[in-house]
């Protein structure tokens, strides 16, 4: 079951393109002088599709959202623990009734203001970083515009408008320019080919050869992709994958070009071809994003391309589809926006002593009333289980979810926890030596307990005073078998000690500076008062 939305933020655009960058540079690494040229410059499209299209595609392939990713767009809450030994309902998952902990809790919600204004700066950097480097293209862009407005028209020139005619391509306008040194393609809408004022055009082969790899430039829409890709350098001008990306990008187009030309010349023109290649590379670098062009960029291995060019086979050409296929997939369901992964509630049974949680693990919809039909799917399986073993009722929870919402029980995730009542938590630790104080916090065979931990129980509690360090562990299935029992000599207990202390003196330290600064501060406005 696929799910569809339009979402994606930006940073995970970002992201998963970037991964993506990486993956097809390590191909074209390994497979470049294997693969048909055109593979390369598809495989480039994907990618700019994702970090421009906002879109997220969910599917069984899709990777987890990982948790930093899906608390961003969550409320950010804090809970603060006081040592003070007050007793309050356990809201913790691992008791099913009210307990005493002898914890006071209290709520803070987390100032949402310096988010806030560390989000604003990020957008102004990020949108001076957008314009700055649409300015920078768009001037270069500009440039070569004046340059190519002095240009005149050919317009009765026979031998180029019957090499037009053969390529299917008579409607496309040549002028020529005596500031450019190399053929090129400009123009979105209404492409032209440019050819230089000083070129001689009594050379028929080098002219139908130029004129070819022009016009495929034009027949493949070349000039669109690369628009594509400067859109996208605009909108990813951090990004260093990116800027690299669109260097191998221009490299590509022109060698798919050479290779789509010479299976239209044939085998015969090879060399001639490879000639004209180098006779009309330009002498400088030219920023080849802008239009298309011959380049000088890798001429050599161009023209290696060129004489060792050979027809694909029908097995390479299968390998390639597949590949592409696989890659599409991969790629378009690869990553998913962040989505609310809430499912069920924390549903838990007498008739058992696990409670049960159901999260989806990808973002699908799952029709009407999900949550209690989810709810209903965990009660009928606690009722019904006899192992009391976690992991089976896992595994019988996700078979039960996955054949009623009908899609695949990787989709849900389960969480299994320990859900005891008080008096069935007293009676385990009374057995163990553990009970509570008229204060409310844990002894252990009498001596007072400083930091107290129950794992699976999902229940801890620390205070400062304290002689024992305690931690009950439990098997899989919920039954203590041992306790850690640490006092002072311990290294893990002196650890602790020491760092208790350091932490009271810098709060003692912190408070006596506030206390003196606010002496200060009245000092000085009594002084001012008086002078006045």
């Amino acid at each position: 079951m696929l799910h569809f939305r339009m979402d994606m933020p930006l940073y995970l655009m970002a992201m998963y393109g970037s991964v993506m960058i990486a993956v097809v540079l390590l191909l074209r690494f390994f497979l470049r002088n294997r693969l048909p040229k055109f593979v390369f410059p598809l495989l480039w499209s994907l990618i700019l599709i994702r970090l421009l299209v906002p879109f997220s595609l969910s599917s069984p392939l899709s990777a987890p959202v990982p948790q930093w990713q899906m608390q961003l767009s969550e409320a950010s809450a804090v809970y603060v623990v006081e040592d003070q030994p007050t007793a309050r309902e356990n809201t913790s998952p691992g008791t099913a009734e009210t307990t005493s902990d002898g914890m006071n809790y209290s709520y803070a919600e987390r100032s949402g203001s310096l988010l806030t204004d560390d989000r604003s700066l990020l957008i102004v950097i990020f949108g001076l970083g957008v314009l700055t480097t649409a300015g920078i293209l768009l001037s270069q862009k500009l440039q070569y515009s004046r340059k190519l407005k002095n240009s005149l028209l050919v317009e009765h020139n026979q031998t180029i408008n019957a090499h037009l005619r053969d390529m299917g391509m008579g409607h496309i306008l040549v002028c020529t320019n005596d500031e450019i040194a190399s053929p090129l393609v400009c123009g979105i809408v209404n492409p032209r080919i440019y050819l230089p004022g000083s070129m001689d055009f009594r050379q028929s082969q080098l002219l139908r050869h130029i004129l070819a790899h022009e016009t495929m430039h034009i027949k493949r829409k070349d000039n669109w992709l690369k628009m594509v890709m400067l859109i996208a350098l605009c909108f990813h001008w951090y990004n260093p994958l990116v800027w690299i990306m669109s260097k191998y990008l221009a490299s590509d187009l022109e060698a798919a070009c050479d290779a789509a030309v010479l299976r239209q010349v044939g085998d015969d023109e090879r060399q001639s071809y490879a000639v004209s290649l180098l006779s009309m590379a330009i002498t400088g670098n030219r920023t080849t994003l802008l239009f298309s062009a011959f380049s000088k960029t890798e001429v050599e291995r161009r023209i290696k391309n060129v004489l060792s060019y050979k027809n694909a086979t029908a097995l390479m050409l299968a390998l390639s589809m597949l590949l592409i296929f696989f890659s599409t997939v991969a790629f378009a369901t690869g990553g998913q926006a962040p989505f609310s992964s809430y499912l069920s509630s924390y549903c838990a049974s007498t008739s058992s002593q696990w409670a049960v949680k159901a999260e989806l693990a990808r973002d699908i919809s799952l029709g009407e009333n999900a949550g209690q039909r989810a709810d209903n799917v965990i009660f009928d399986v606690l009722e019904r289980d006899t192992s009391n073993d976690p992991e089976v009722i896992a595994r019988q929870v996700k078979a039960a979810l996955s054949k009623e919402f009908g899609v695949e029980k990787g989709a849900f995730q389960i969480g299994v926890d320990l859900c005891l009542t008080e008096e069935e938590v007293s009676k385990e630790y009374k057995n163990q030596g553990i009970t509570k104080g008229q204060d409310g916090f844990y002894l252990y065979k009498g001596e007072a307990v400083r930091v107290y931990q129950d794992k699976m129980l999902g229940s801890v509690h620390t205070r400062e005073a304290g002689m024992v360090d305690l931690s009950v562990n439990r098997d899989r299935f919920g039954r203590i078998i041992s306790l850690t029992v640490l006092k002072e000599g311990d290294a893990e207990f002196d650890r602790y000690t020491r760092k208790m202390e350091i932490s009271h003196r810098s709060n003692t330290s912190s408070t006596d500076q506030a206390t003196a600064s606010n002496q200060s501060t009245t000092i000085e406005e009594d002084g001012q008062g008086f002078f006045r």
